[in-house]
Order: C-alpha cells, then structure tokens, then sequence
C-alpha cells in the first residue's frame, strides 16, 4: 500500500511514498517535486477521456508516478485535500478537482449536459472514480461535508460543487428569475444550481475557482 500523507493546514499538500514498482497517477502541472529514482509516464484515459478533457481546458494525460522514492502534488489554490476511500463503490467529481489516485482506481468522464456547461460555470464533462483504492481531490478554501439521508436533497451552486456519491439524483435548475440572474451575473456569480438528493455523501468547495477567476477579470 502507498503511504500518504497530508500536510500542511491551511494550504494543505499531498506527499506519497513510493515502494519498488508501486505507483500512483496525478494530475499534470500538479507534480512540486519527486525523487530522482521516482519514474514519470503517461497515461491517457482513451479518446473519448482525452477529448473531454480537452473540452474542459484540463490536461490530456495523467502522469503515472513509479517508485521507489517520494512525491508531493498540491492544487493551485489554498485549500485543503480531500482523501475519498471509495471501498468498491464510485464517486463523480467535478474536473480540476483531481489530484491523484491509487492505481487500482478506474477513472472515466461522464457528460454532464450542456446547460451545466453554459450557465453552471464548469467543464461539459465531469470526472467518475470508481473500484478499490484512494482518490486526493483538492478543495478550493475549506470543503463542506453533507451525509443526505434517503429523500434530504440541497441545492449547491455548481461553481462549490466538488464531488459527489454516485447512484445519487443529480439535476441542474435555474433558481431566480432573469432580474436576479442578471444582478448576479454581473458580479460574475452563476444562478444554476445543482439539486442532489440522498441518500449519499456531497462535497462542497468554500472557494469558487469560476468566482474568484471573475472577479479577478473585473480589476
């Protein structure tokens, strides 16, 4: 098994280490720093994981880390890491979100419809974990937690939308009407919200990486 570890508090960071021949995958761009013995390769999700990751301006491969030896990946933001033990069962995530994963762990895309990808702020597809092993997300600020019981549904704005258990209801709506899209449309914040009902496990981000890229542009 890789020992990870977490580090660091508000800015948290992700460090595995290595064994002979043991490996991980992580997102490019990623990657801090490795050990010179830890060997670097691609690997590519097919074509259709390819072209949806060129859809959401993400990175083509994910790179497999080979051991023996030592890495640290962080995300680009503060935040925190998220670990996700999926014991069998599947997880959808929102792209950008990933950081690394075991290698027994599948990963696939999901399309996630075109009005989530206009008004939702996000890419059009979303990212599926599935099988035995870890997943490390990255949390933009401090991520919420949400156990919804059987019938308990939230509504969370798509930009705060991190992951999600599968198998739950997932739709997207628009909440307000034109004048209030519009008043907030115009401090960059989006009006579609995801409805998700239980029973299942949501994470949320604090930190809106589509909010804070526009407020950025209206400097």
């Amino acid at each position: 098994m890789v020992d990870y570890e977490i580090a660091g508090q508000e800015v948290q960071y992700l460090k595995a280490k290595l064994s002979p021949e043991e490996y991980v995958y992580i997102e490019p761009g990623h990657l801090i720093y490795k050990d010179a013995s830890v060997r670097l390769g691609a690997s590519a999700g097919g074509l259709r994981g390819a072209f949806s990751h060129l859809l959401s301006g993400s990175a083509v491969f994910l790179l497999k880390v080979e051991g023996p030896g030592e890495i640290v990946s962080a995300g680009f933001l503060p935040g925190k890491v998220v670990r996700i033990d999926l014991n069998g069962n599947s997880i959808i995530a929102e792209f950008n979100a990933f950081l690394a994963m075991d290698s027994t762990v599948s990963y696939s895309t999901k399309f996630a419809g075109i009005t989530q990808a206009i008004f939702g702020g996000e890419g059009v597809f979303l990212e599926r974990f599935s099988g035995n092993g870890s997943v490390f997300l990255h949390g933009h600020g401090l991520p919420i937690v949400k156990d919804l019981k059987p019938g308990e549904e939230i509504q969370a704005e798509m930009s705060h939308l991190l992951a999600f258990e599968d198998g739950m209801e997932y739709t997207i709506e628009r909440i307000g009407g034109l004048k209030t899209m519009l008043l907030a449309g115009a401090e960059g914040e989006g009006l579609f919200f995801a409805r998700i009902r239980g029973p299942g496990r949501v994470w949320l981000h604090t930190i809106s990486l589509f909010q804070l890229a526009a407020k950025l542009m209206r400097r």
